[in-house]
């Protein structure tokens, strides 16, 4: 009995990137089942995706939950429809025709992938560029992998994250879905690692590839964002390291950079560069406190 995929697309606030999303996934080569989750939005999202998704199922939420929230509302829906696989897609990004086709050609092997993913102005773009979402975890330190494509097709690695998920469901669901205390940034990192842990495989495929526009539901460059980047980073390490303050002090000598920066522009930037700093030191203390969730600062 061939296995079934259905694909979870999360919305919010962004009906026509998710709609474009929509397009590209149903006119793949391989025929799946589609849910797009509506994360609480607040404009008109749900009528434009109620009246123009066609074959897709909509299932609406009543308020923010994340992205882990949101995905995972996705994935028991899948779960639900009894999927072998779930496909988890970022609203804002575009995968080509065989993508997933070519991450399938995987499944003996990976119980998760991602494919290589791309980004510039526009999906037709030819001269996208891929950026990295693998890397291999020596000694707990993350080290990028890189490949734009290569006639192996397939790496296995440490780690994947991204706009474009392949994942064996019944792993998922074994290592217990999306940590929800994350809200949105590292939570992919973080049930990645857990079902490393756990034995699974995890594989960079890159021949599948998907184009990604980035920072799509959240500007990777707002105060807000920078709050939560800095703070799910310490609530990741208070999780995953036995000795959390050890490696944050002594082995990973970026956040000193990043809070002397954060010191330095509060005293001699302008408004702007003080408020995105106030965030960072927001997010560190917030970390080390183990404080989780959404926000509404910043």
């Amino acid at each position: 009995m061939p296995e079934t995929v259905v694909a979870v697309i999360l919305n919010w606030n962004c009906a026509d990137d998710t709609l474009r999303c929509l397009r590209a996934v149903l006119d793949g080569s391989t025929a799946l089942e589609v849910v797009i989750v509506d994360n609480g939005s607040s404009d008109d999202s749900v009528e434009k995706l109620a009246g123009a998704a066609g074959p897709a199922t909509l299932l609406r939420l009543d308020r923010n939950l994340g992205y882990a929230g949101g995905m995972n509302a996705g994935i028991r829906e899948a779960q639900a429809r009894g999927a072998d696989w779930v496909w988890l897609l970022n609203a804002d990004c575009v995968p080509r025709p065989d993508a997933l086709a070519t991450l399938l050609g995987q499944a003996d092997r990976f119980v998760v992938a991602t494919s290589l993913q791309t980004t510039s102005a526009e999906p037709s773009d030819p001269s996208a560029e891929p950026y990295v979402v693998a890397a291999m975890l020596p000694k707990g330190k993350v080290r990028p992998f890189r490949c734009a494509g290569c006639a192996e097709g397939a790496h296995e690695v440490d780690m994947v994250t991204g706009a474009a998920l392949l994942m064996r469901l019944s792993w998922v669901v074994r290592v217990g879905l999306f940590d929800e205390r994350f809200f949105h940034y590292k939570e992919e990192f973080d049930l990645v690692r857990r079902i490393s842990v756990a034995g699974g495989r995890i594989g960079f495929v890159c021949g599948s590839e998907v184009w990604h526009e980035r920072g799509g539901s959240l500007s990777g460059s707002s105060p807000r964002a920078r709050y939560y980047h800095h703070r799910n980073e310490l609530l990741y390490v208070r999780k995953h390291y036995p000795r959390p303050l050890r490696r944050l002090l002594l082995e990973e000598p970026i956040h000193y950079r990043n809070l002397a920066r954060s010191l330095w522009r509060i005293t001699v930037g302008g408004r702007e560069g003080r408020r995105a700093s106030l965030a960072v030191l927001a997010g560190y203390w917030d970390g080390l406190r183990g404080v989780h969730g959404p926000t509404e600062r910043f």
